[in-house]
């Protein structure tokens, strides 16, 4: 345990280290600017000169915190333009090469803004969604296992039509199909059609996995319980649904992966999640790189909340 808080605290430290000094020297804009080359201008001049029309160039300018970068373009002839990048980190101001590297992280800091929206985005999606799925989900689990033939049927259907078809028909028919059944079913906002769709088929999938958490309790205890005069819905309140919680938190872990995963799906309805704005950024700029900061914040976002589902199995290890 000491060694897994020397081990965080240096991983803070370091990045504390690195981070603070990129923060409070990044470069602004009149910084920035200053580097232009007198050659970038002096063109243009040349240019001006000879045509007679005035040009005026196009500048994009991102500061992401840690880093910032400056682009200056302008156009000089129909096939001709003049353009200079630069990176600023740690206080300078470095002047980057087309197609190489500089190039890659300064595309990076401009499409940073936008991924990260996406990326809010995909989580809030993915979060609410397991969570009312796990709400209807304890419902479907004890209907399933009822001895009441109408509620267990009704559970039974539910959970065999919401894993028995394909998510993204589901998707496409709420959206799309239920407005033409009745008006009134029209859901204008994306994100609360996703939410709808992907709670119902969470749902359907988390029922499962809590009716067997409670199955692979021992049937004694509920004899036991039974004996002690304690009535149904205690028992599982206070000494069912508590033994279940290390054994449920794995594979609900892995349906949460799953709707993370599967958060791609809504570009169907044109929902501004992080896969959706990644084929928004290469089909404006035909930048295949912008796959790999994408993929790196999935795969963040995935190590996050696998170490905090993680600390929870231990947590709750107790009941074991």
């Amino acid at each position: 345990m000491k060694k897994k808080i020397i081990v965080i605290v240096s991983i803070i430290a370091i990045l504390l280290i690195i981070g603070l000094p990129m923060y409070f020297m990044n470069p602004d804009k009149e910084q920035m600017e200053g580097a232009v080359s007198e050659e970038f201008y002096k063109e243009i001049e040349e240019v001006t000169a000879a045509t007679g029309k005035e040009l005026s160039p196009t500048i994009v300018y991102k500061d992401c915190k840690l880093l910032s970068s400056y682009t200056i373009t302008c156009k000089l002839t129909t096939l001709r333009a003049a353009r200079e990048t630069y990176l600023g980190v740690f206080g300078k101001v470095i002047k980057v090469d087309d197609n190489g590297f500089g190039e890659f992280v300064v595309n990076c800091t401009k499409w940073a803004e936008v991924l990260f929206e996406g990326a809010t985005i995909t989580i809030s999606l993915t979060v609410l969604s397991v969570i009312f799925g796990i709400i209807i989900a304890i419902f479907l689990a004890l209907g399933k296992i009822s001895k009441l033939p109408v509620i267990s049927h009704f559970c039974r259907f539910y959970i065999f039509f919401f894993r028995g078809t394909p998510l993204l028909m589901q998707l496409f028919f709420i959206y799309y199909g239920l407005p033409l059944i009745n008006p009134a079913f029209t859901i204008n906002d994306r994100f609360s059609a996703a939410l709808i769709t992907f709670s119902l088929n969470s749902g359907a999938y988390c029922a499962e996995i809590i009716r067997a958490g409670i199955e692979s309790i021992d049937k004694g205890q509920f004899e036991a319980a039974k004996a002690l005069g304690f009535s149904y819905g205690k028992t599982m309140r206070k000494i069912i649904i508590p033994q279940t919680y290390r054994r449920l938190i794995p594979p609900i872990a892995n349906e949460f992966i799953m709707v993370l995963k599967d958060a791609s799906l809504t570009s169907i309805i044109a929902l501004q999640d992080l896969s959706k704005v990644t084929q928004t950024i290469l089909t404006s700029t035909n930048e295949v790189l912008v796959y790999i900061p994408s993929m790196f914040m999935y795969l963040m976002i995935t190590w996050v909340f696998t170490k905090i589902f993680g600390v929870l199995e231990k947590k709750f290890s107790i009941y074991e």
